[in-house]
């Protein structure tokens, strides 16, 4: 099985990528489930793009995450925050979506879980194809500081180091 993901802002995948092997994932379920725990969330994700669907590919395992792994939705037009970081190429902070109720009515996230607290990273593969997501969601509003915003970005260098490797083997 080969993984795809997608160029920033484009709908269609590029070449075909190496597999994650499972000891890898294992690794970023560690990831995730500090971070959930370090910021005081109930959501910590790795998201993967897999042609035009996402998938949960790591989700904190605390009890508190609504979402599992192995969940996958049609990506375009679904009004999750990860589609937002995918389209834009870029991260995305969002204190309180209920601020914001026009631009993120319909997400599932927020409407179904209460999730109105966002940050999110993108993860890219060595040639800068979009591999997927890194994000944590809150139920509360949320500002998060310059310290959990390194750490999230450093722990999405950590993945972006890890897809490096399997490329080049």
């Amino acid at each position: 099985m080969v993984e795809q993901g997608l160029d920033a802002g484009a709908s269609t995948p590029r070449a075909a990528k190496p597999e994650v092997p499972d000891e890898v994932v294992e690794s970023w379920q560690y990831i995730v489930n500090e971070v959930a725990r370090r910021l005081d969330v109930p959501v910590g994700l790795i998201m993967r793009v897999i042609g035009p669907e996402i998938e949960v590919l790591a989700a904190n395992d605390d009890g508190r995450n609504p979402h599992a792994v192995g969940e996958r939705k049609i990506l375009k037009d679904s009004g999750i925050y990860c589609e937002t970081v995918l389209a834009q190429g870029t991260h995305l902070y969002v204190r309180n979506a209920r601020a914001d109720i026009r631009s993120w009515a319909g997400n599932p996230c927020f409407e179904q879980h209460g999730l109105l607290a966002y940050m999110g990273y993108p993860i890219r593969w060595p040639d800068g194809e979009l591999f997927g997501t890194l994000c944590v969601l809150d139920r509360r509003e949320r500002t998060y500081s310059t310290h959990e915003r390194d750490v999230m970005a450093l722990m999405r260098d950590l993945i972006e180091g890890n897809l490096r490797v399997l490329c080049r083997h």
